[in-house]
């Protein structure tokens, strides 16, 4: 395909050149045309205010096209706009969409939910656990360092649970 043709690619160059307008305009047109490989960038410019007012309402209408498109990241951007609305049990259901259409790495997106959100380090690791070896090296490695997290917070409660009565032991 000519990359003066692919509508993604020229907007990716127009926004690169700060022409964040210009490359929206570009998408909604391609959108229009029925061009359905640009709905997560529509969504993206919506979500995050790019050459275009800030509209979460319709940044998850777009999303929620890409995800009806088979886009497993449309279910992704859906979690993350509810995870910044504080609405994790939303986040979640949509992060268990987007694995559940082979996206592992939203895997650590649910396991920071389990963890952090929720307190639950056992389902935490297990998503942790699940990224798998064909995501790109920093997806492996957030997923090491957040099991070790997840990890640490088990063996602590494990420890307060070996010696019930004895409290903790200090240093002395």
């Amino acid at each position: 395909m000519n990359p003066d043709s692919d509508p993604i690619e020229r907007g990716a160059r127009l926004e690169a050149s700060g022409q964040l307008h210009a490359a929206f305009r570009l998408y909604l047109k391609a959108a229009r045309s029925g061009n359905s490989d640009v709905f997560l960038n529509l969504g993206g410019a919506y979500d995050l205010g790019r050459g275009i007012r800030r509209c979460r309402s319709k940044a998850l209408h777009w999303y929620r096209r890409a995800y009806a498109e088979g886009q497993a990241s449309g279910a992704n951007n859906i979690a993350t706009v509810y995870r910044d609305q504080g609405d994790t049990l939303r986040a979640i259901r949509w992060c268990e969409r987007a694995v559940a259409m082979g996206d592992e790495g939203t895997n650590i997106l649910l396991g920071q939910l389990w963890l952090v959100a929720l307190g639950d380090p056992e389902r935490a690791l297990r998503c942790f656990r699940s990224v798998g070896p064909n995501e790109c090296a920093a997806d492996m490695e957030a997923s090491r360092v957040w099991a070790a997290v997840a990890e640490g917070m088990l063996a602590t409660r494990g420890e307060d649970n070996e010696r019930p009565g004895e409290g903790r032991r200090t240093m002395q």
